[in-house]
């Protein structure tokens, strides 16, 4: 029988992984940060960086607890509503986790939008305020926004042709990208990352769609043998703060600590655009095959790519204006 997810049995899982009373000092703030990735990714080494620069800033007012790995028993996709409802003070997910409460966090699984890095930098540019708005409506304040490197197929055979994926079964992670696998004959199946890895033990996916970063943090060379650089989409993770919990720090550090987030921001970026390239490695070290799309395969995955964007604009109109205007920002064609 599952345990239902309140903030008792948050807080009772973050006592047995050592958060313990006699550590809570106070005057002390604690806040509990709850975060689905394994230690070893970047996303968490950030973290705990802010957090240590956080409490120096501070002169040890406030504390910041990371919990990665889901510790806490949050997954992904609940992490919008656990810090709205105080489950947890702060937590860091990606932004395509959250599109079932707030559609309009889904403009980076648009296949085929974004070329680079760069233009998802552009991109928000012009969407971060729509987003931090949509935050707000949830009680949360963003305290920054970092990418994940940029999302490949991995499979376990040759893929040359959209034929090749028929039949197969691929996890998803959205509607978005869900319309994209099933567009491409495969069948779909929407997980969060920490079942990814039972699900190709257990063989109830044949491939998956994501970054370099996770496909060497869950070891897909023991299940794997391709990675496809497809390009398709983009992610980035969002760390937010209960609203509640930030108005209760005094208003110098809160703008002490808007200030860290500003400064480190960018490093964490620059962190995002090496480790693709140095991951990429790793996993070809492990065995892994890594291969370009064939300009056949190239061409049928890109021909999904519009009338996706079409039906995301249908279902979520306040998105067109800010869509245009990163076409237009981007030279690219605003023909949907």
């Amino acid at each position: 029988m599952a345990v239902p997810l309140t903030r008792r049995t948050v807080l009772a899982t973050a006592l047995a992984a050592g958060v313990t009373g006699c550590e809570r000092l106070e005057p002390a703030i604690h806040w509990d940060l709850s975060m689905p990735w394994g230690p070893s990714e970047y996303h968490v080494t950030n973290a705990i960086r802010f957090a240590a620069e956080a409490k120096s800033l501070t002169d040890g007012l406030l504390n910041i607890h990371v919990h990665p790995g889901a510790i806490l028993g949050i997954k992904g996709p609940e992490t919008m509503r656990a810090v709205e409802e105080g489950l947890v003070d702060m937590a860091d997910s990606s932004s395509f986790q959250q599109v079932g409460t707030e559609p309009i966090l889904g403009f980076e699984s648009l296949p085929y939008l974004l070329d680079d890095i760069d233009e998802l930098a552009l991109l928000y540019s012009i969407i971060r305020p729509a987003i931090e708005a949509a935050y707000a409506r949830h009680g949360q304040r963003i305290i920054y926004i970092v990418p994940w490197p940029n999302q490949n197929f991995f499979f376990d055979q040759p893929i040359e042709t959209v034929a090749d994926f028929e039949g197969l079964t691929m996890r998803s992670y959205d509607k978005l990208s869900t319309d994209l696998v099933r567009g491409l004959n495969m069948t779909p199946i929407q997980m969060p990352s920490p079942d990814v890895v039972p699900a190709l033990a257990s063989g109830a996916i044949d491939g998956v769609m994501t970054s370099t970063t996770t496909a060497f943090a869950q070891k897909f060379w023991e299940f794997l043998s391709y990675t496809i650089r497809t390009n398709h989409t983009w992610a980035s993770t969002i760390m937010a703060v209960n609203e509640y919990a930030w108005q209760a720090l005094p208003e110098e550090h809160q703008l002490e600590l808007e200030a860290l987030a500003k400064r480190l921001e960018p490093e964490f970026w620059a962190i995002a655009r090496r480790d693709d390239r140095d991951k990429l490695r790793d996993l070809e070290a492990n065995g892994m095959i890594t291969k370009e799309p064939s300009p056949e395969l190239m061409a049928g995955m890109q021909s999904l790519a519009r009338p996706i964007w079409r039906d995301f604009i249908a279902q979520v109109p306040e998105a067109e204006p800010l869509l245009m205007a990163f076409l237009d920002a981007a030279g690219k064609s605003s023909r949907i």
